[in-house]
């Protein structure tokens, strides 16, 4: 049986780039599902939000009237531009040697740390995490914001006002990681290699994270992984202590379940579809890289 599901994931492995659409909510120039390329224009209108994918585990999010571009879509070099509006990443744990590069204005900064990172008008504020600066050995930890004006320069602030993409973000993450539960739940072990992977959840119309060992998102969400699996069995339950785990208190919900979320829930996306690296649409199953050392996957 595993044998079985291992070929029908491989049959939809879909680009190994940044940019696939996870999530539009409101007015946006992208659609879910939609492969978005390097340089191309990525817009929400008044009541609009976005959310990409870029490594697995990191998403971009963009709030209200916001506009960004992938200037790097390779898993490796991932470089992003925030042209105008709030913007917010999720990072999950990354290689030092290969980080997420963000310009906003004249501010360029390297993320190489998990953590929550907000981004508006050449301002980047560290939420959660560290940051550097670019060319510099400048790092910045939570409660920092940092800007450029003839250098750079940063300043602390004990408080950081909580705005509408903090809830959209929250919310998404926690929506994402309840997928991650479900998901793994109805799989075996012996699908997947050592890579973190993105998974489709067919259920909730989204890809969800799952990491090769366990993870807790900057949210603190819990992503289980899919090494070491052998006493758990997802629902929430250890077989091997009889005891509960937070999954259990994790809740996977239907798009039609978070229209009251704070900061915005999830619309209906489309029938999903993604443009695989020879140009064809198809229906995709599986988003897999590893994400410190990415290597190119092919379709057939």
């Amino acid at each position: 049986m595993h044998v079985l599901i291992a070929a029908l994931l491989v049959q939809y492995v879909v680009s190994v780039k940044a940019g696939l659409v996870n999530h539009v909510q409101g007015s946006a120039n992208v659609a879910s599902m939609q492969t978005v390329k390097a340089g191309q224009p990525i817009k929400t209108g008044g009541d609009g939000y976005v959310e990409i994918l870029l490594r697995p585990g990191s998403f971009l999010r963009l709030g209200e009237d916001s506009e960004a571009t992938l200037d790097d879509t390779d898993l490796a070099t991932v470089k992003v531009t925030i042209v105008r509006g709030p913007a917010l990443i999720e990072a999950a744990e990354l290689s030092k040697d290969h980080p997420i590069t963000v310009t906003t204005g004249n501010l360029t900064t390297k993320i190489r740390s998990s953590g929550i990172y907000r981004f508006e008008n050449g301002t980047a504020t560290v939420l959660q995490g560290k940051l550097q600066t670019e060319d510099s050995n400048l790092t910045y930890e939570k409660g920092w914001q940092v800007f450029f004006k003839d250098n750079y320069r940063a300043r602390k602030t004990d408080f950081v006002s909580r705005t509408s993409l903090d809830g959209y973000s929250e919310s998404r993450s926690g929506i994402i990681a309840g997928a991650n539960v479900s998901m793994l739940s109805t799989i075996g072990p012996a699908v997947f290699s050592t890579a973190d992977i993105w998974l489709f959840s067919p259920n909730v119309g989204l890809y969800t994270y799952i990491p090769r060992s366990d993870y807790r998102s900057p949210y603190g969400s819990r992503y289980y992984g899919h090494e070491n699996r052998t006493g758990r069995n997802y629902y929430g339950s250890d077989n091997t202590s009889g005891t509960t785990s937070s999954a259990a208190n994790t809740t996977t919900r239907t798009p039609s379940d978070n229209s009251s979320n704070s900061g915005g829930g999830v619309a209906a996306a489309p029938a999903p579809t993604a443009s695989t690296p020879a140009g064809e649409v198809s229906t995709p199953a599986v988003y897999i890289e590893s994400k410190s050392a990415p290597v190119g996957a092919t379709t057939k």
